[in-house]
């Protein structure tokens, strides 16, 4: 048997006579005790889920980072290796692509974004049905 801890609490006269009413609409073994107890538990199971949630948060976001960080590192390996390159073909393929990136990139990043918004409803809608 658990040992238990005895409290004392304060309440305004409102929140007295709002517990004596939900005391009344249950059966006559509940008593004031027993629903202080019961919204104490509540909430403390409350706070573990948010702490648990804020946690996979944090994991997915550095999941999230982590593979950005490879993925630019790659494209900057990729970079250097054309540029190493002489060739003014492979100079040519550089300013074409550097060209197309500033003409598309405001509608490459919304497409992006759009995707990540997406990703964010489908993963809270997933977490909500678990």
């Amino acid at each position: 048997m658990s040992k238990t801890v005895r409290r004392s609490i304060t309440m305004t006269q409102e929140m007295h006579e709002r517990l004596i009413l939900l005391v009344s609409k249950r059966d006559r073994t509940t008593t004031e005790a027993d629903l202080i107890r019961e919204a104490i538990r509540r909430y403390l199971d409350e706070q573990e889920q948010i702490a648990g949630s804020r946690r996979h948060f944090t994991r997915t976001f550095q999941d999230r980072i982590d593979k950005l960080e490879m993925n630019i590192a790659f494209h900057l390996n990729v970079l250097l290796y054309l540029l190493t390159d002489d060739d003014p073909a492979t100079r040519h393929l550089i300013e074409n692509a550097i060209i197309a990136a500033r003409r598309d990139g405001r509608t490459l990043l919304a497409q992006i974004k759009a995707v990540r918004e997406m990703t964010v409803v489908d993963a809270a809608e997933r977490e909500h049905s678990e």
